[in-house]
């Protein structure tokens, strides 16, 4: 059996694109090398994006994602005292993510034919990643948001394994019995949540209008507009990665097609919110969400915005809406249930990697709760989240 190599490439050099999106198959739209590629060229912050390649002889048989942050922060990661310590003495970190920075979930793509090979790949390609690490000066790597926990025993050796924020997601089994209309949908939630939403339908008023549209039929102005909204709720998020440029939008419609919509909420012409979804064959993943929160408060911009994703997921028959991590309570209401995502840490310093990863666990101990818990809803008010 002929031995594996590893290849650590710049993603915007194109490599062999339909080798890697093969092993990603039909779905997935947000790990397309298309669209990771479309990322990194809109990027406007320190990062750079890199693809993992692993070959059987010629024959590629693994790759994931790699993005590099040449100053990542803690802040928004860090609560109590910890947080007030870091405020005092704020550190950057130049940090390696092993994933993609926008996606709902990530993965090691490894072919179904060297799946029994997993830890071995894994552990090949993370040593030929850590070389490269060692040359980019890297302090900090995080294998970061996977739904599967690897039972690698490098990961386990190497990593420090975090439950961190989970994710959040919708199934809709009504719609294997025909059901795609929301009223009947919200018929199978809780009466007290039923009835929240349905108080918020009901106050809806009449000049906000929203759409559902193919990104590639937005304006270049109404783009540049999504782009505001993103911005302002960047600036709200206490962890950032990306900083997107303002052609991103109209990029998207270039070159996504019809996996790319956008929902999109206008009072008197005028774009004060949308959700940007990308569409796979069962599931959509509502991957960003940008509003004016000068009209949030008085139009319930995220909850409509939310019940539009359903809306979407129902009428063209999706099996599940994956809604992202934060802001669990509205999610809660409309029937979301927590996916469980599996974080791994690892310092390139032994003492820094002993201290942070033991205060990174802490940190996490609210989310290991929040996944276990009969009444998620007293946990979210317990912590503040």
């Amino acid at each position: 059996m002929q031995p594996f190599s590893v290849e650590i490439i710049d993603c915007k050099e194109k490599p062999e694109c339909a080798e890697l999106d093969a092993l990603v198959g039909t779905v997935n739209v947000q790990h397309k090398t298309k669209y990771l590629q479309l990322i990194s060229r809109h990027m406007e912050n320190a990062f750079a994006g890199y693809f993992a390649i692993v070959r059987q002889g010629h024959e590629v048989v693994a790759w994931t994602y790699i993005f590099i942050d040449e100053g990542f922060s803690f802040h928004g990661l860090l609560s109590g005292v910890a947080e007030k310590l870091y405020r005092l003495f704020p550190v950057g970190f130049k940090t390696a993510f092993v994933s993609s920075p926008v996606a709902e979930y990530n993965a090691f793509h490894i072919k179904e034919s060297h799946k029994n090979q997993e830890d071995v790949i894994i552990e090949q390609m993370m040593a030929t990643a850590f070389t490269f690490f060692e040359k980019k000066g890297i302090k900090l790597v995080v294998i970061r948001d996977h739904i599967t926990r690897y039972p690698s025993k490098y990961l386990h050796k190497e990593f420090t394994h975090l439950h961190f924020m989970p994710g959040t997601f919708l199934d809709f089994e009504c719609v294997e019995h025909g059901c795609t209309c929301f009223d009947t949908y919200l018929m199978g939630l809780k009466k007290k949540w039923r009835a929240n939403v349905r108080n918020k339908l009901n106050r809806r008023k009449e000049e906000l209008i929203i759409e559902i549209v193919n990104a590639k039929g937005l304006s270049e102005g109404d783009c540049v507009r999504c782009h505001e909204l993103y911005f302002q709720t960047r600036g709200k998020q206490k962890l950032k990665h990306e900083l997107l440029s303002q052609d991103y939008f109209c990029a998207c419609g270039d070159e996504l097609g019809e996996s790319c919509k956008m929902i999109v909420a206008r009072v008197n012409g005028v774009i004060i919110g949308f959700a940007q979804l990308l569409v796979n064959e069962h599931d959509v993943i509502n991957v960003r969400m940008g509003m004016d929160y000068a009209y949030n408060r008085d139009y319930n911009l995220y909850y409509h915005l939310l019940y539009e994703n359903i809306v979407f997921c129902l009428k063209n028959k999706k099996r599940r809406l994956y809604t992202s991590q934060t802001c669990y309570r509205p999610k809660l209401e409309v029937g979301a249930k927590f996916l469980t995502l599996h974080t791994y840490v690892h310092f390139t310093n032994p003492l820094l990697h002993k201290i942070f990863s033991k205060i990174f666990a802490k940190q996490c101990e609210c989310y290991n709760e929040l996944l276990t818990a009969e009444k998620p809803a007293d946990v979210l008010v317990e912590y503040g989240l």
